[in-house]
């Protein structure tokens, strides 16, 4: 039962911080003093890196055999802990950094794009010599990790 669960919130895990930065940036729109452009890249470095990581990062250390499946991968390997430690700790870093300005900011996507686009580089791997296909490989996690760095590089540069 457990795992059934577990495989539904797999699906589910790329889109939270999609959607709870388009929420969040709603609501600031709406709210007095506001300023789109940063309240955009805070939200977005809020729930995608941060919020997201926390997932991503506690999903691979505690609920591991799913997500290996998920990709396609075998479970029970050590890779899984040490992955779900990087998610973890860019997602500490995405909470935190609104708190310590565009420097730290900047750092903490840095620090995102060079894990995501790495990561990335290695389900594209997994696709050619594997033929690896599985939706946690080739599915909407792929497009998160190639997108949503390049989406905030970009967003960076134009805000700041």
């Amino acid at each position: 039962m457990l795992d059934a669960a577990v495989r539904n919130a797999i699906r589910l895990v790329p889109f939270v911080g999609i959607v709870g930065t388009v929420i969040a940036t709603l609501v600031d729109t709406f709210t007095p003093g506001g300023d789109l452009g940063r309240d955009l890249l805070e939200n977005s470095v809020l729930w995608m890196i941060g919020v997201q990581g926390w997932m991503t990062g506690c999903g691979h250390m505690f609920f591991g055999a799913p997500i290996a499946e998920s990709i396609g991968w075998p479970p029970k390997t050590p890779w899984q802990w040490e992955v779900g430690l990087a998610s973890l700790a860019t997602g500490v870093l995405g909470v935190i950094a609104s708190g310590f300005g565009d420097e730290f900011t900047l750092a903490t996507i840095i620090a995102f794009a060079v894990f995501y686009l790495g990561a990335a580089v290695g389900h594209v791997r997994e696709m050619v010599t594997h033929r690896n296909f599985a939706a946690g490989n080739a599915g909407p996690i792929f497009f998160f990790d190639v997108l949503v760095p390049i989406y905030l590089i970009v967003l960076y540069v134009i805000v700041t």
